[in-house]
């Protein structure tokens, strides 16, 4: 009797033990994985959460595409960060928007005849472009060992060009499902420049306006790689990537990415508008076309919007089945 109480007490340590080992590391695997959470939301577009997507970084609060107004976006709670990236001389991939240095930083010349090395000894400038930070140009390596596990990169400039050079340092640093490529191109070009590595990306097509063929191009990767997220572009509210948006999109249960930075890309519905008119007229009425995430040059004021309309609502992957 006292030998099958002694194994039962032992039996119930051993199960509360292994529970408490259990909670731990589920505990600690939530703790790490935000980024993996932001990608189950991306695959499984909701109207309950919006996707928020900093262009650019918080470059407001610091250089765009720096690592500090990464890190800003981070902590805020941004999902994704839109940042650009372009080759160098000897073949490294730095955070630089344009095709020369001299906008950001305290240096001249194009980006594809200078080296690492030389990049690295310029400075960025602040966020109003006339005083020099202390801060270094970052590399595609350094930005997605600093987002690892938190946040979401999306690729810009990296296009059709260096996707290959993009991937290699995604391996490298074992953050491939934390990027995600984007682009112009249809299907057919991009299978015969990249061939199978698609199947091995996270890539989201842009839907231009100004593109007459946009709605075979958005058949084409239905068929092929059936991606779950668009990124739409439209200048008016008759524009035909936005009625795409309204109706195969959602009928397909495809996401939809709004650009709310300038009026040509957003029907006028802009973060200025956001502003001066009030959010409502601006983010929110992108919401109401059924955009499930929306790029903004306005961070900090777009997740309060979302926040105070209940719209940052994450479901884990148990809540979706």
């Amino acid at each position: 009797m006292k030998k099958q109480m002694k194994r039962t007490i032992q039996g119930l340590l051993f199960f509360i033990f292994g529970m408490q080992i259990v909670v731990g590391q589920e505990s600690h695997n939530a703790s790490q994985s935000k980024a993996a959470q932001i990608l189950h939301q991306l695959k499984n577009p909701s109207a309950e959460y919006i996707v928020a997507i900093s262009h650019r970084g918080d470059w407001r609060y610091a250089p765009e595409n720096s690592l500090m107004a990464i890190q800003r976006c981070i902590d805020l709670g941004i999902d994704v960060i839109e940042l650009d990236f372009r080759l160098t001389k000897d073949g490294h991939l730095v955070a630089m928007h344009d095709t020369t240095v001299d906008r950001t930083t305290n240096g001249t010349g194009k980006v594809s005849e200078l080296t690492l090395a030389e990049i690295k000894q310029f400075r960025l400038k602040n966020a109003a472009g006339v005083r020099h930070s202390n801060q270094q140009v970052p590399t595609l390596e350094e930005v997605m060992n600093l987002v690892k596990g938190k946040v979401m990169v999306n690729l810009d400039k990296t296009e059709s060009k260096w996707v290959r050079e993009s991937y290699e340092v995604l391996k490298k640093t074992k953050t491939v499902d934390h990027a995600i490529f984007k682009g112009n191109d249809d299907i057919t070009v991009m299978r015969q420049k990249y061939g199978s590595l698609m199947d091995s990306i996270i890539y989201m097509p842009k839907l231009w306006y100004k593109n007459p063929k946009v709605k075979e191009l958005y058949q084409g990767y239905e068929k092929d790689i059936d991606p779950f997220y668009y990124e739409t572009i439209f200048d008016t509210e008759e524009a035909e990537p936005l009625r795409i948006a309204k109706s195969q999109m959602k009928k397909n249960g495809d996401g939809f990415l709004a650009i709310a930075l300038w009026d040509e890309l957003c029907a006028g519905r802009t973060d200025e508008m956001a502003l001066l008119e009030g959010p409502d007229k601006a983010w929110g009425w992108l919401i109401e076309q059924g955009a499930n995430a929306i790029m903004t040059d306005r961070p900090e004021e777009l997740l309060e919007y979302l926040e105070s309309k209940g719209l940052r609502t994450m479901k884990t992957a148990n809540q979706n089945r």
